[in-house]
């Protein structure tokens, strides 16, 4: 089984758990502390992450994807993957300072530049557009606050 698999299979398991358990949790919760904060409810939200994660974690465990030489030594992604590292709690500590959509704009900038975009529209047009979308739906649709810098 390769490493793809084996983190499909844990992707799956814990998105079951996660909807099983977790998110009918939140019904309990928002009941008994009356409720009224969300316009469709505290686990539409919860609910739909948990099916993607477990959507996708299916499609990696079925889908048998080439993997290049280079691969299989430790050392050929170690500076990239702590690159990322810093990138995430860089975007973390952003999303505090600056708000969530500048931060989330420079975060997905700097993952297009890192690992070199093929086609810069298109990186472009995702870099601005998914912060702005994940935005508007986040604070507008769900009513969830969202740290700062609002544009909307």
């Amino acid at each position: 089984m390769t490493a793809n698999r084996m983190l499909a299979l844990v992707f799956v398991a814990a998105s079951i758990v996660f909807l099983t358990v977790m998110v009918p949790d939140l019904n309990q919760q928002q009941a008994s502390m009356g409720g009224g904060f969300y316009s469709v409810g505290p686990s539409a939200l919860p609910t739909f992450a948990g099916a993607m994660v477990l959507l996708f974690g299916v499609v990696m465990l079925f889908t048998d994807r080439p993997v290049p030489e280079e691969a299989g030594t430790f050392s050929a992604g170690i500076g990239l993957g702590l690159l990322q590292i810093g990138l995430f709690g860089a975007y973390a500590l952003g999303l505090s300072l600056i708000g969530f959509l500048p931060a989330s704009i420079l975060f997905l900038a700097a993952v297009f530049l890192m690992y070199r975009a093929e086609n810069w529209i298109l990186a472009i047009t995702l870099t601005l557009g998914i912060p702005i979308l994940v935005d508007a739906l986040l604070r507008k649709v769900f009513l969830v606050p969202l740290p700062g810098a609002s544009f909307f």
